[in-house]
């Protein structure tokens, strides 16, 4: 199967590492336009330039931008009005259970991971349901379907980021836009190899070993029997981009290495 995305404009919330970056990959390898988003100026145009030397026929837009208030979400808008892809990417973890977060830690979460997506997806909608075409995906997490007892805040916003895309998704009926949300397990990024190496060679292990140990102990049920890869990751959004997941609308998929004990 061959995408070809050429002329069409991604914007991929939080991608200048991780699963984000990776998504900008596999976007650019289709041959789309990608706008990179992060905090930092200086790790945006770092992350950019890296990227046009890469892709040097790949149109790349950078855009530091906090997306954890309003004026960083509309700074993304003002500077990129319209795109026809977006990749609700962005998001931030905490570890507290469910008496130890704050109203502040719950606050930041839902801020961050469910009112940037909710922002950027009302502003570029709009476009997408005007020019009938569009694709939005939201990289959501397997963990708010699981019964967990850390990280509170973080599952409830990204659940409600679930119901949220079910909702963007009603507003497509009949058209050729689709909201698709994809719940994605613990991940290994390619910025963690050489800090997971040197942490297992301090203990006389392998990587390959400590990874093992890491998913017994937090993804027991795991069919992969390992960590994900942010690209295999991404090559699924990169699909969920594309003309040829025409038929996906309103759905919640898994990129999690069957973490879940349930057939659908």
């Amino acid at each position: 199967m061959k995408i070809d995305l050429s002329g069409k404009t991604a914007v991929i919330s939080g991608s200048t590492d991780g699963i984000g970056f990776a998504c900008a990959k596999g976007l650019l390898a289709a041959r789309a336009n990608v706008v990179i988003n992060g905090r930092k100026p200086e790790v945006v145009e770092k992350v950019v330039a890296g990227l046009k030397a890469e892709f040097p026929n790949a149109g790349i837009v950078g855009v530091a931008a906090d997306l954890g208030n309003a004026a960083g979400c509309a700074k993304v808008i003002a500077a990129v009005p319209e795109c026809d892809i977006l990749i609700n990417n962005v998001g931030v973890v905490a570890r507290d259970d469910a008496l130890a977060a704050t109203d502040e830690i719950y606050l930041k979460l839902f801020e961050l991971n469910f009112m940037a997506s909710l922002r950027l997806s009302r502003a570029y909608l709009r476009g997408m349901l005007k020019r009938n075409d569009g694709r939005i995906v939201f990289n959501g997490a397997q963990r708010p379907v699981m019964a967990y007892q850390g990280g509170t805040a973080y599952s409830a916003s990204k659940f409600a980021q679930i119901n949220l895309a079910r909702s963007l998704a009603e507003l497509t009926r009949g058209t050729a836009v689709t909201v698709n949300t994809v719940l994605i397990g613990v991940t290994h990024s390619a910025s963690l190899d050489s800090v997971l190496t040197e942490l297992a060679a301090a203990k006389g292990r392998t990587a390959e070993e400590d990874e093992l140990d890491f998913i017994d102990m937090v993804s027991p049920k795991s069919l992969l029997r390992r960590l994900a890869r942010a690209e295999e990751v991404a090559n699924f959004v990169v699909y969920l981009s594309s003309p040829y997941a025409s038929a996906t609308n309103g759905a919640v998929l898994s990129a999690e290495g069957g973490t879940r004990d349930a057939i659908y």
